[in-house]
Order: structure tokens, then C-alpha cells, then sequence
């Protein structure tokens, strides 16, 4: 019959060959972790049709400072879905940008309004921005920001682009996921108004479905003028 002695034994054997099992699940852990710790590379295709991704969206303006978690789709096309969750992941707004329109819905107030889009993007960044630029200006399309939409573009001695503008509105690059390719944080100023975007998540060619950039509100929802409307989505 065994002794207590030899069960103790035992089991502190047992104890040490688990302690050092997971010494070596955990150093392997962080050696695999150490090789990752480069910079990310994020390479565009050859061609882009549409961007995708998520992004830390911070705004500075008279009304005060905000901060959301933005999610976004966008066509080069010109077309642009924008989902504002506060820092509780509550989605706070929805915005479509088509071109020279624009709807703006509030989930939480049961409200929605539709009109210029130039309205909605000054309070924004303090001047108009096309939802075309905005694609162009997070997807790297530098040639087609400049000769389709008027962008002076500021460059380094490489040819880098590192920021551009246009009618009073700047950007600059603070950051990109690769030299001379897609921007990764972005600084908008105008007038007043100060953006930090910093992108998270960043998916190519994959807003395919139509249905993404058609505004849709739930039926009850009220529109509201403008004047209504105003400053309520930073609330």
C-alpha cells in the first residue's frame, strides 16, 4: 500500500512537470508575438473599387471635443456609409454620402434628416468634403485627388504625398501602414474644425451589395430640418 510520503511525492511531480508545460506554451507564446512586432504593411490591389474598414474618428469644433469608433464603407465612385459608435459601442448615427447628398440618422432619437451633403461634411471638417475625396484620401488615390478634385498635394523629397489642400481644408498624413501607400492616421483642419482619424481595420473591393449606401430608416422615424438636426448626432 503506498505511503502518504509517496502520494506528496507524486503529486508535487505532477506540479512541476504542469508549471513547466506551460513555462514552454507561454515562451513559445511570446517568441511568436516577438516576431510580429514589425510595422504592418497594408498593400492596396492594383485596383481599387471600394474600402472597407474600422477607424478612431476623433472631432474637435466649437460645439466641443467628441470621440467615436467609426465603421466605413466607401465607392471611389463617390458613395459612403459611416456608422458612429460611442465609446460604449453604442451605435450613435449613420451617414450615407452620395455625391452632392446626404442622410444623417440617429437610432437612439428615432430621427433622420436628408439634404446637401456639403451641410452635413462642414460640420464636420469645417468645410466640404465630397464623400469621393474622403475615399480618395484613405484608400491613397493621390493622382485622381488632385487632377479630378483640385488638391494641391504637399510632398517630401521622396515624392511622398504628406498631406494636401483645398479651399481652406488641409490634411495631413501623420502615419501610413507602408511609405508611400495607404494612409493609416490622417489629420483633417478646417477653419474651427479638427479630425484625428486613425484607421484600425482597413478591407478592399468587398462593399459590394447596393443596399449599403441606400438610406433606410426603420418606419416611425421623424426627418427633421437641418436646424433641428444640428449637433444632436455629437450629443
Amino acid at each position: 500500500m503506498p505511503q502518504a510520503g509517496g502520494r506528496d511525492r507524486a503529486g508535487r511531480l505532477m506540479v512541476a512537470s504542469t508549471r513547466r508545460f506551460l513555462i514552454v506554451v507561454l515562451t513559445l507564446a511570446l517568441q511568436a508575438a516577438g516576431c510580429r512586432t514589425g510595422p504592418v504593411r497594408l498593400l492596396p490591389p492594383a485596383e481599387i473599387q471600394d474600402v472597407a474598414g474600422q477607424a478612431s474618428f476623433y472631432l474637435s469644433g466649437p460645439d466641443g471635443a467628441f470621440r467615436f469608433r467609426l465603421g466605413f464603407c466607401g465607392r471611389l465612385s463617390g458613395e459612403a456609409r459611416l456608422e458612429l459608435f460611442d465609446p460604449l459601442g453604442r451605435l450613435r448615427a449613420v451617414v450615407w454620402l452620395s455625391g452632392e447628398q446626404a442622410a444623417l440618422y440617429l437610432p437612439s432619437e428615432k430621427v433622420y434628416w436628408q439634404g446637401a451633403s456639403r451641410v452635413l461634411t462642414s460640420e464636420i471638417f469645417g468645410r466640404e468634403l465630397k464623400s469621393e475625396e474622403l475615399v480618395r484620401i484613405i484608400s491613397g488615390r493621390w493622382p485622381q485627388l488632385a487632377e479630378e478634385n483640385g488638391w494641391l498635394l504637399r510632398r517630401d523629397d521622396r515624392n511622398l504625398v504628406l498631406g494636401g489642400e483645398r479651399d481652406g481644408l488641409v490634411f495631413t498624413l501623420k502615419e501610413n501602414f507602408a511609405p508611400g501607400l495607404v494612409p493609416k492616421t490622417v489629420h483633417f483642419s478646417g477653419g474651427d474644425y479638427t479630425v484625428k482619424m486613425k484607421v484600425l481595420r482597413m478591407d478592399f473591393n468587398r462593399c459590394r451589395e447596393d443596399s449599403l449606401f441606400n438610406p433606410a430608416v426603420p418606419p416611425g422615424v421623424r426627418k427633421l430640418e437641418w436646424e433641428e438636426m444640428a449637433g444632436r448626432w455629437k450629443k
